[in-house]
């Protein structure tokens, strides 16, 4: 499992989280399963992408 993390400044706008969520998207498999988490703090906005492991039959 891959993990891509990345803090932001509470008055961040959601166009730049969403820019890096897609730049991130773009540089994995398209058929990898993703799953994105979005938190917020104090201070600061966190955003968390799992990319999980395929598995092989």
């Amino acid at each position: 499992m891959k993990t891509f993390q990345k803090y932001f400044t509470e008055n961040t706008p959601e166009k730049t989280i969403d820019k890096y969520i897609k730049l991130v998207l773009k540089t994995i498999d398209p058929d990898d399963q993703v799953e994105i988490y979005y938190d917020f703090e104090e201070g600061m906005q966190k955003v968390n992408i799992k990319v999980l492991d395929r598995v092989l039959h």
